[in-house]
């Protein structure tokens, strides 16, 4: 059962990497996949929270830092007690062979990739500030999605590691938005 999973998994990151592959779908996807980083979701997230309201920044931007931290702090422990191998390594025999190309946009990267950081923090991003402002639920999902999928078209993680990193994300936000309510921090 295990392995028609994975070779589903598989099958699906080869149909998004190789098949989406064209030249306006690497720079779509190479500008989308820099949004999972913290080191641009924290600061756009910032200027976004200022911007919105100003009035409750800091209460709103504490609250996304810890959720950013709880989910980031998950996603370390899973990928190190699973350590499943990134599709480079993954496939690296059938690449050998000549039976499989991966398109690769940024570094080839090769361990640990379950469950996806990027989509962890970019879902986290999308879910405390679609709570806190939810005119803008939709779009900002949007892009977490798209971010997300992102991952996988630059060859970094497998669809179940996004998706499992993008769940991570909602679930642990919303466990510290109560967290948050329930105390009135």
């Amino acid at each position: 059962m295990l392995n028609a999973i994975l070779d589903f998994d598989r099958s699906i990151f080869l149909m998004i990497n190789n098949g989406w592959a064209n030249p306006f779908n690497d720079v779509l996807f190479a500008a989308l996949t820099l949004l999972g980083s913290d080191y641009a979701t924290i600061p756009i997230a910032g200027i976004f929270l200022y911007a919105v309201d100003k009035q409750n920044f800091r209460r709103n931007f504490i609250l996304l830092l810890s959720a950013l931290l709880a989910g980031g702090i998950i996603v370390h422990l899973l990928k190190e007690l699973i350590d499943r191998p990134r599709p480079l390594s993954d496939m690296s025999e059938l690449i050998k062979e000549g039976k499989v190309h991966i398109n690769v946009i940024y570094h080839p990267l090769r361990e640990a990739s379950f469950p996806s950081g990027h989509s962890q923090t970019i879902f986290t991003a999308a879910t405390v500030l679609g709570y806190l402002y939810k005119k803008y639920v939709f779009i900002l999902f949007v892009i977490a999605f798209l971010t997300a999928i992102s991952r996988v078209y630059v060859g970094a993680h497998y669809p179940l590691d996004v998706l499992a990193g993008g769940t991570i994300g909602i679930i642990l936000s919303i466990a510290i938005v109560f967290i948050f309510k329930r105390y009135n921090l």
